[in-house]
Order: structure tokens, then sequence, then C-alpha cells
């Protein structure tokens, strides 16, 4: 199990489901094997945020990453290409 804790959501992973817990909103759990994309991605200002969508739709974006967080998010992006190698860009 990882769990990232984010400013404003926290993430967790099990190895089979993904589950999203933003601060004052309804949690969300997503299967692996539904996940279509997952990776840190940066806008036009280098502000980079973890990314994961679903297959039909669905998903979520985090706020800006802190450097810490941003290493927290490869340590998951790490556990999730381990199940989906299939998911790496």
């Amino acid at each position: 199990m990882i769990e990232l804790h984010l400013d404003n959501t926290i993430i967790a992973f099990d190895g089979r489901v993904l589950e999203a817990f933003p601060q004052g909103q309804v949690a969300s759990r997503y299967h692996v094997a539904n996940i279509k994309t997952a990776g840190i991605k940066s806008d036009r200002k280098g502000r980079q945020s973890l990314q994961i969508f679903m297959q039909g739709g669905g998903g979520f974006a985090t706020a800006p990453l802190s450097p810490d967080a941003a290493q927290q998010a490869q340590t998951l992006l790490a556990e999730l290409y381990g199940v989906r190698p299939d998911l790496k860009e």
C-alpha cells in the first residue's frame, strides 16, 4: 500500500485499487485495469501535476505538486507501472 499526502488530496494504491480522497469532495475508487493514462504533466509555466484518467471518462488531476510531492507521485506511478507496464508513456 502506498499513500500520497498532498495539500488537498490523499491518494492511496494497494496494488489493485486506486483511491482519491480530495478534501471537501467525494472520494473516488478506480480499479487499476480501468486506468487509461497516468503520469506527471507540466503546464506552460512548468508546474507539475499528477494526472490519472480512466477508460470511458473520469479521473483526476492534482493541484500543482511541490518538489517533495512530485517525488512521492513518481513512487506511486512506479507502483502503477509495475502492475500496468502499458501505462508508461
